[in-house]
């Protein structure tokens, strides 16, 4: 059963609760509130339509407990009037409600598009920096190791000169598929330029993050040599116990290592502890 299934018999159940207590209670005391939140409920998680069938359970449970009750002396038409005010006070509430859910779900839409690279879905540049920031911040303020490494391809530019660019974007997006399934959940991998990467490793010292790019370049060496790319990886890896530095210097730290590991024959990882 998924989510909203269960939500939508939650506030059906939610209704029949209120209904009981309506009736034994009295007409005296309003049940308004308990009536309205299912409502509320079931439109913000299951939408428009789940939100009005609630709003008619709570109306109709309403409706049939004044006609029973017999203390008001209202007569049928005024209770059937209150009860079709009652309703449209409740449809409004599911009508709004499941308006703003959906705003909320386009707003995230697009904060997602917006922080996403189109060709590989990683993160882009930006939202990488962002969130890199942020990690930072907070290991700077539990004085927890993190750890960053840049990633460039080898030979990319062949690719994209002897195959073409659709080849090399199959290569870029091949490339990320294998980072993000390879890194861990908490870690964060961003496409920073064209043939350029980056990964944080939050929580994670020089030991650790060895273990990591060893686990990544071997991940990344099946990967090509099954599809037959004639490219790998040289890596620059800055690892910190104490954060003393901004992410640009870091990032700044990795880029050099990285152009050090190409510079000793490409395919290769270096690595400095701060």
């Amino acid at each position: 059963m998924n989510r909203s299934r269960l939500i939508f018999l939650l506030a059906l159940v939610a209704i029949a609760v209120t209904a009981y207590f309506d009736f034994r209670t009295g007409a005296h005391i309003s049940m308004m509130l308990l009536y309205a939140f299912p409502v509320l409920l079931s439109a913000w998680y299951c939408g428009k339509n789940e939100g009005l069938l609630i709003a008619f359970a709570a109306t109709a449970s309403w409706l049939i407990i004044n006609l029973l009750d017999q203390s008001t002396g209202d007569s049928i038409g005024v209770v059937s009037w209150n009860a079709f005010n009652r309703f449209g006070l409740f449809a409004l509430i599911a009508y709004a409600v499941s308006l703003q859910a959906k705003l909320r779900l386009a707003l995230d839409r697009e904060r997602i598009k917006a922080d996403t690279d189109r060709l590989t879905g990683m993160l882009n540049k930006e939202a990488f920096r962002e969130r890199a920031e942020l990690a930072i911040a907070q290991a700077r303020r539990y004085n927890h190791p993190v750890s960053l490494a840049f990633i460039d391809l080898d030979n990319f530019k062949q690719v994209n000169d002897t195959q073409g660019h659709a080849r090399g974007d199959k290569l870029l997006q091949e490339f990320s598929k294998t980072i993000i399934a390879t890194i861990r959940k908490a870690d964060l991998a961003g496409r920073i330029g064209g043939d350029e990467f980056c990964i944080f490793f939050p929580e994670t010292d020089q030991v650790m993050v060895r273990a990591a790019v060893e686990k990544l370049t071997r991940a990344l060496d099946i990967m090509t040599s099954q599809s037959g790319w004639q490219v790998t990886a040289s890596l620059g890896v800055v690892s910190c116990t104490e954060i003393g530095e901004t992410f640009d210097a870091l990032l700044g730290k990795a880029d050099k290592l990285m152009y050090k590991a190409k510079s000793k024959g490409k395919n290769n990882a270096e690595f400095m502890s701060l």
